[in-house]
């Protein structure tokens, strides 16, 4: 729903303040309450003073929206989110018994039921690699039929625009709230309303580091470096057409021999006359090469930022090494490892599988790890269950015998050099057919 400039403080206010009641009282808000306008207000722009990136301070948050425009930063980012999603996901109880497994069921139907994929959430969460934290809003329902019915469950879990928000610290840069800056003011909301993902963060600040603040600068010299190739093939594209032609010729003559030199550039045969020579001036061409190895350079330096390696990335130009591919293969698994810990520990572990266990079940958790020992004693149907604990939140893992297999697969592409390592190896990966 769009609003416009003159009331939309105050509809988010009047939100606000429900919002806060309902936690109060110990429930949860059940509507969507992040109205975020289509445009970003101005104020939106500018980041708390504990925001560590130095880049957003000088050429503003926009910078890293525009370098994801670049084909190679997009391939890059999509290789490391569909990768991590492409094995799938589960939901496992923490034992055999009977509460834990329905506490675990309930989980399953609740993300299977909500609007939206488990996958496309995850997928709009890790936008946190590109812009170093990621905001999501939690929308609760009522269950209406089946085996859960009358708990709350998930509506949906929609993504907002991280540069709308700013955070509530204390001075320990502990999150206590988010504030929604809207024209001319700022809104308080609940942090439990919310699943906020920093990403690989800087002594604990929210905000996250980026991947793309690390490829910036090869970003920005490859935007140069293309700028100017293409004034280069503008200029060299096609060969200047010359005539020559005996002294005394007249003017018109003269003008008559421009125009069968101007269609030389554009036909395929012309007529002239004995005396009068045509020949094409063609262009040292050595320096294409230049700009084509140059922006190969910074494509790999790309690739290095945000995978950690670049044989899944390039062309594969040394050929002939297992070796190489297996280190470059273990450093990208490396990667996958922590990102995957992070959405299924840090993101629906604590921020969604823990509240809704503890909004349906009620909460007498001891201070072990979530989806591990935390236990919880459920309240279901007036009275108080046994012991559970909270149910595990698990993505498809690539094992070793996979990674000695797509090492394998890659060392066969490599010798007989019939396509290149990493086109093969990604879409085999990813399962994704050729496009």
């Amino acid at each position: 729903m769009l609003y416009s400039s003159s009331n939309f403080g105050e509809v988010i206010v009047s939100f606000a303040r429900k919002i806060l009641g309902m936690f109060r009282q110990g429930k949860p808000p059940m509507h969507e309450v992040a109205a975020v306008q289509t445009k970003i207000s101005s104020e939106a722009y500018r980041l708390a003073e504990y925001a560590p990136d130095d880049l957003i301070s000088r050429k503003g948050l926009s910078i890293y929206d525009e370098m994801q425009k670049d084909a190679q930063i997009r391939s890059c980012l999509n290789t490391k989110k569909f990768a991590v999603l492409s094995k799938g996901w589960d939901i496992q109880p923490a034992d055999g018994s009977e509460a834990n497994r329905r506490s675990a069921e309930f989980i399953k139907t609740c993300f299977q039921e909500m609007q939206g994929s488990v996958q496309d959430v995850l997928f709009k969460v890790m936008d946190a690699i590109a812009k170093g934290f990621s905001i999501c809003e939690i929308n609760y329902k009522i269950i209406e039929s089946g085996r859960f019915a009358g708990m709350i469950g998930l509506d949906s879990i929609k993504a907002k625009n991280p540069w709308a928000f700013g955070f509530d610290m204390d001075e320990f840069l502990n999150v206590r709230g988010l504030t929604l800056k809207t024209p001319g003011q700022t809104v308080n909301l609940p942090r439990e309303k919310f699943v906020i993902y920093c990403y690989m963060p800087e002594y604990e600040s929210p905000f996250g580091q980026s991947d793309l603040r690390a490829a910036y600068k090869h970003w920005w010299s490859k935007e140069v470096i293309l700028k100017y190739w293409n004034i280069y093939l503008e200029k060299f594209g096609m060969p200047t057409a010359k005539g020559s032609y005996r002294r005394g010729l007249t003017k018109d003559q003269q003008d008559d021999l421009l125009r069968v030199l101007d269609k030389v550039q554009r036909e395929t045969a012309i007529i002239v006359p004995e005396d009068v020579q045509v020949e094409l001036l063609e262009a040292n061409r050595h320096g294409e090469a230049g700009y084509l190895s140059a922006i190969e350079f910074h494509n790999k330096q790309i690739a290095k930022a945000i995978l950690g390696q670049t044989l899944t990335s390039d062309e594969g130009t040394r050929v002939g090494s297992l070796a190489l591919a297996k280190v470059h293969l273990d450093v990208l698994y490396f990667y996958l490892q922590k990102l995957k810990r992070d959405l299924e520990e840090t993101v629906m572990g604590e921020q969604v599988i823990r509240r809704l266990i503890d909004i349906n079940f009620g909460s007498q958790a001891t201070d072990s790890p979530v989806g591990d020992r935390r236990e919880v004693k459920p309240v279901v149907g007036g009275r108080q269950a046994s012991n559970t604990r909270y149910p595990r939140f698990v993505l498809g893992a690539l094992d070793d015998r996979d990674v000695e297999k797509l090492a394998g697969l890659i060392e066969r592409l490599i010798n007989c050099r019939v396509v290149s390592p990493d086109e093969t190896w990604i879409r085999q990966y990813l399962e994704v057919p050729a496009g």
